[in-house]
């Protein structure tokens, strides 16, 4: 996790052994997801109204790249202490399956990589046949085809022209796609 946990308390006192299960429960999630931002877990007694019983509220919010993920349970049966580890127990397994369909799901979604912009100068061209090299900043030599050029950028092509673009890797070397003039 990028940042500290936080735990919150609301109508009811800390309690040392389950802030230590919930300490150990949240490093757990790093399993199901590689690149947990931030976690924040509130335990609350519910209030005695009218309309309610009394219990244990938790909610879990985790922060993620993309969209976070947020977890509600309540557990209403009578002993503070007891309610209160079943209620923990209850959103973080909840959570964990969340987490788990999430990690699927962005697993499902392969990133597409491209290339990096690199630029150079032309050292040799066809202007008939329609093909050059051109020298990378780096030194290496790459061919290109008018195909990978504006058509109105080719007949103002020449020698010593600065150029961007991709490499690619070919059946007989590094060519050059998407050529622009700089």
């Amino acid at each position: 996790m990028q940042k500290d946990l936080v735990i919150s308390w609301t109508n009811l006192a800390p309690a040392e052994g389950l802030e230590a299960h919930i300490r150990q429960r949240a490093a757990a999630l790093g399993r199901f997801h590689p690149n947990i931002i931030g976690c924040r877990v509130t335990i609350a007694a519910a209030s005695r109204g009218r309309r309610s019983a009394g219990g244990i509220d938790v909610r879990i919010h985790l922060e993620l790249p993309g969209p976070d993920l947020d977890v509600f349970r309540e557990v209403r049966q009578g002993h503070a202490e007891h309610d209160s580890l079943m209620a923990v127990n209850a959103a973080f397994d909840a959570l964990e399956d969340r987490l788990k369909a999430t990690s699927r799901k962005m697993a499902a979604q392969e990133v597409k990589h491209h290339p990096p912009v690199l630029h150079g100068e032309v050292v040799e061209i066809e202007p008939e046949l329609g093909w050059g090299y051109l020298r990378a900043d780096d030194g290496r030599e790459v061919y290109f085809q008018r195909e990978s050029l504006d058509p109105a950028e080719w007949p103002r092509l020449e020698i010593g022209s600065r150029l961007r673009f991709r490499e690619m890797e070919g059946d007989k070397g590094p060519f050059a796609v998407d050529l622009t003039r700089q």
